[in-house]
């Protein structure tokens, strides 16, 4: 049965619109885009009120597809963001990215987080 991670960002300029434009990424990849909702934040999920991105989570192929499609976004902003990650469970994991430019450093730091929620 698949497990739902939750996709928070928060960008630092409140202007910015990660949160959709993650999701239009995430979407853009055919292994992803099903599985990609947006939903209202809930008191667990609440970061600052925005909405927050669902995802489910099925295998670990599906894990490494999120990793790989989230490092690539991060390299590509131009803001400063932080992701969150969250599991129904409570477990959870947060990046703190500053302007990336290095897709492997970025890659390695998206993996440990969603290995940190990621159903075993």
């Amino acid at each position: 049965m698949p497990e739902t991670i939750t996709i928070a960002v928060r960008p630092d300029l409140p202007s910015a619109d990660a949160q959709r434009s993650l999701a239009s990424w995430l979407r853009a990849d055919d292994r992803l885009r099903d599985g990609v909702t947006t939903t209202p934040p809930t008191d667990e999920t609440s970061t600052d009120g925005t909405d927050v991105l669902r995802l489910a989570i099925g295998d670990a192929g599906t894990v490494m597809v999120l990793v790989q499609a989230v490092a690539s976004w991060l390299t590509h902003r131009r803001e400063d963001v932080t992701v969150q990650l969250v599991l129904p469970g409570g477990s959870s994991a947060e990046l703190d990215v500053r302007r990336a430019r290095d897709m492997d450093q970025v890659t390695a730091l998206v993996e440990a987080a969603v290995r940190a929620v990621a159903p075993k």
